[in-house]
């Protein structure tokens, strides 16, 4: 890890028409959370962002099946996807409610008229789906068909299945989702952007940044594959009375689409935090800094929005740094089938959350996550994973390590720890580094992270068995060496189970790498001690991943 600038981390916006559940939890926010927490690790200014996409036209066909107001639906789902984020510690610096929030509509407003302005966007008359029988005009949740590229079932915009855009009537055998009758075509005039203009920009951009980064190879096949022909002229405008409203005049029942306004969603919640912050011009220079990273943490299907679109909007309007990375996410399946609101196939995230405790969740989520393909939850696997791993292995660990340190008098020993041989300890921590490798930037793979952690637990733990099999217990050679490893797992781990490494850490007496937020400074190098000789130790350890309460699906 050898940048040092600012970060601006992002997560796909949700949309407010029902809670978070496992699979969502599993992609985009935790991904973002663990590298905010990595990076801050390592001394990095860290701005982690996103909102609610109050604006999308889920969130009244959502409204309109529950029988609540289209306000109201998006208040009660923000709060309770806000209030599962902060039970699982992924919540963001700031999250944006765009229907409360002036500033996100000034935003978008100010850049689409920097864009209109400029001649980077031009007016168009495009085939629009139109249902004579509801008489509207249907865009994305309000019309579902097949994809036209690989005849999987889709709504209006992105397919889900293979991420590709749709054209404005482009859908197979569309039909209204309110009335489920099949959709006419009608031409409408609309603002769209012509983004094959940018795209030998953006095959340069986007090699040079697949060249420093690992990208996840699906998402960098897909960008291959599509910028290898024209890509689509993409419509910005709707005429709908529910969004932002296009700030022109003539142009009145027309809004800005969500996928055009997301990117400056982005940059909106980011002038929110540093307006909260007593800075309320900071976020200029945030997104134009020549050193200022750029994270967009999404799932496969905003692929198109986030490493196409967006960029090309970016580089048209000018002045504004371009993402470092793409990070997508593939489908988390649970019990082998899709997660699913509408059959009430899911696991919630804010009710398993009051049951188990967060650090538990976040290392399976981790641990099984969906980066380069789809994975699967299943309840054996998480109990396994709770009760054998950290339940079993890791708490059995610390008990002893307890047990040893307060028979030694509750001190550091006075000895020397052997960090780097071919048994138990120097394997583990050999594991613990690349555990640690693993959460850098350009390889980001909590799932690698996770896995080389449990590893280096097993290892710990037998070793740390072996104290019970005579009286005298560990040389103070041996608790020390557990004692330094100790560290490095907490260290390690931090970003992944943040409520474990601050209990281990502030048990040890060790100083934070940000003290306010607590948290522990990255783990030693090679054989570098963290731990000094006699200093007071305040282990307390028991029982740190007992469930609050029953698990079920």
């Amino acid at each position: 890890m050898t940048a040092t600038g600012p970060a601006i981390i992002t997560s796909a916006p949700p949309n407010p028409n029902g809670d978070l559940h496992l699979g969502h939890l599993a992609g985009p926010f935790l991904g973002a959370d663990v590298l905010a927490r990595r990076l801050r690790q390592a001394g990095r200014d860290v701005r982690y962002v996103g909102y609610s996409d109050e604006h999308s036209c889920y969130v009244p066909r959502r409204a309109e099946e529950l029988g609540l107001g289209t306000y109201e639906a998006a208040l009660l789902f923000g709060n309770r996807m806000e209030e599962t984020l902060s039970l699982g510690a992924m919540h963001h610096d700031w999250f944006t409610r765009p229907l409360t929030n002036t500033t996100h509509t000034e935003i978008v407003q100010r850049f689409f008229l920097g864009l209109w302005n400029s001649g980077a966007l031009r007016v168009e008359e495009l085939p629009v789906f139109h249902c004579a029988d509801c008489d509207r005009y249907l865009y994305e949740a309000e019309v579902r068909g097949n994809c036209q590229f690989c005849d999987e079932p889709s709504d209006g915009v992105y397919c889900e299945a293979c991420g590709l855009a749709q054209d404005p009537a482009g859908l197979s055998s569309p039909r209204c989702t309110r009335c489920w009758r099949p959709a006419g075509t009608r031409t409408l005039k609309r603002i769209a952007f012509p983004l094959d203009d940018y795209r030998d920009r953006l095959t340069a951009y986007l090699g040079e940044a697949r060249a420093t980064a690992a990208w996840r190879p699906r998402l960098a096949s897909y960008l291959d594959a599509l910028l290898s022909r024209p890509l689509p002229l993409t419509p910005v405008s709707r005429q709908a009375d529910y969004g932002i409203p296009v700030p022109l005049p003539q142009w009145e029942g027309h809004i800005l689409d969500t996928w055009f306004s997301g990117v400056w969603g982005y940059v909106a919640a980011t002038a929110n935090l540093t307006a909260a912050e007593g800075r309320p011009g900071a976020w200029e220079e945030l997104w134009s800094g020549e050193d200022t990273e750029v994270y967009n943490f999404i799932g496969f299907d905003c692929g198109f929005s986030h490493a196409v679109l967006w960029p090309a909007l970016l580089m048209a309007h000018g002045g504004l740094t371009l993402p470092t990375q793409v990070v997508t996410n593939e489908f988390y399946r649970l019990e082998g089938d899709k997660f699913s609101t509408s059959r009430d196939h899911a696991i919630w995230g804010g009710e398993f959350l009051r049951t188990v405790p967060a650090d538990v969740l976040r290392f399976h989520l981790c641990l099984t996550g969906p980066e380069r393909e789809q994975t699967n939850f299943a309840m054996k696997d998480f109990t396994a994973v709770a009760d054998e791993v950290l339940a079993g292995d890791l708490q059995s660990w610390l008990d002893r390590v307890q047990r040893e340190a307060a028979a030694f008098g509750g001190q550091v020993p006075a000895a020397e720890a052997a960090l780097t041989g071919d048994d138990a300890p120097g394997r583990a921590a050999r594991l613990l580094a690349a555990a640690g490798l693993a959460l850098d930037p350009a390889d980001f793979s909590p799932q690698r992270a996770a896995g080389a952690l449990r590893d280096a637990v097993r290892l710990l733990a037998a070793d740390a068995a072996g104290w019970d099999d005579g009286s005298a217990g560990p040389t103070p050679a041996a608790l020390l060496t557990h004692l330094e490893l100790l560290a490095r797992t907490a260290a390690t781990a931090a970003p992944l189970m943040p409520f474990f490494a601050e209990r281990v850490w502030k048990g040890l007496g060790l100083a934070y790498a940000d003290t306010v937020r607590r948290i522990p400074t990255p783990a030693p190098a090679g054989a570098d001690r963290a731990l000094t000789a006699g200093a007071p130790l305040r282990l307390d350890l028991a029982d740190l991943f007992r469930p609050r309460g029953a698990v079920s699906a």
